[in-house]
């Protein structure tokens, strides 16, 4: 006599019905009940959560447009009561046990710094095998993203040669979360070699985003080598990485001096580091590195004055606006 497969949303009762997911190979395997209520956005937050759990919530029928980060069905009938027990764990409830918090961190929609922080209370290597576990067990996509963000948030240098196997094997599915886990784990030369390599693969087109969110962690001079190389147009994204890769006056002059695209991405670079910035730039507080501040201005000007368009004149107003004010945006020579 076979063993008795359970739904996987209330883990009471016997499946019934196979409904398809975002990931064909891994489907949900549910009750009539919670099949019901998957359908109509109405799952219990514990049914939310277990299924979250081995699926992600980023799955169409448990997203954010429908649940909240707790599981809550924002579509519930007033009239239903949820008991105590088919409440979703917080995480104080789970952050003692490894398998439990790990459970957790997945069901959230970004892995945030109050589970990395309960996360490193737990021994490194339990952490690294359970991590390994899931990742090669799962089919689902987000599920083996959240575990490579652990082991880029959580694990650092003790990940190394799991992040190394995984950039000989993997492919770009995992771009993303690979590129974060090996600038924390891996020496700064050897990431960034495996990540250029990777990179060779994106479009024209899609390589400005690309590359900013595979490398933005990585803090290096030598990702402006390479954009040198790779930049063939101008695109915000160029300028935001460039401020977070140290950049120097002596390389702003250099870009300005280029003419387009390099001058736009320059001044970019420069007044993403003198003013107001997207929230994954602000929080490295970019710096124009060795700056003599005597020149900055007439070389603002001449390259106004070479390429006199609106979005020059903008850009070149908004530095100087902050040129005389403390500087939190420049490092002298």
């Amino acid at each position: 006599m076979g063993t008795t497969t359970l739904c996987e949303a209330c883990q009471k009762n016997e499946m019934n019905v196979v409904e398809s997911s975002d990931e064909p190979k891994q489907p949900y395997q549910l009750c009539y009940q919670c099949h019901e209520r998957l359908l109509s956005y109405s799952l219990r937050p514990i049914e939310w959560y277990n299924l979250a759990v081995l699926h992600s919530p980023k799955q169409f029928y448990s997203r954010d447009d429908f649940y909240g980060e707790d599981g809550q069905a924002f579509q519930l009938e007033d009239d239903v009561v949820i008991t105590k027990s088919e409440k979703a764990p917080t995480l104080q409830a789970v952050r003692r046990d490894l398998v439990s918090l790990l459970d957790f961190s997945i069901t959230r929609w970004f892995l945030e710094d109050d589970v990395i922080d309960a996360l490193k209370q737990h021994d490194q290597q339990k952490i690294l095998d359970s991590i390994q576990s899931r990742f090669y067990e799962t089919e689902h996509a987000e599920v083996k993203s959240r575990m490579l963000e652990i082991a880029a948030d959580v694990l650092d240098t003790f990940a190394a040669e799991w992040v190394r196997e995984l950039l000989d094997h993997e492919d770009e599915e995992f771009l993303y979360p690979l590129s974060w886990a090996a600038a924390s784990s891996l020496p700064r030369d050897e990431g960034l070699h495996h990540i250029f390599e990777k990179l060779k693969s994106i479009s024209e087109k899609e390589l400005p985003l690309e590359a900013f969110i595979c490398l933005h962690r990585f803090r290096s001079h030598k990702i402006l080598d390479w954009m040198e190389s790779n930049c063939t147009h101008f695109h915000d994204q160029w300028g935001r990485l460039a401020a977070v890769s140290c950049p120097t006056w002596e390389r702003m002059k250099s870009w300005l001096n280029k003419g387009r695209p390099f001058s736009l991405i320059a001044l970019d670079t420069m007044a993403n580091c003198a003013g107001k910035r997207p929230a994954l730039v602000e929080q490295y507080s970019p710096k124009i590195l060795k700056t003599d501040k005597n020149e900055v201005e007439k070389i603002l000007h001449d390259v106004h004055q070479k390429d006199p368009v609106p979005r020059v004149k903008m850009k070149v107003s908004k530095i100087l606006e902050n040129l005389h004010k403390p500087f939190y945006w420049l490092t002298p020579v």
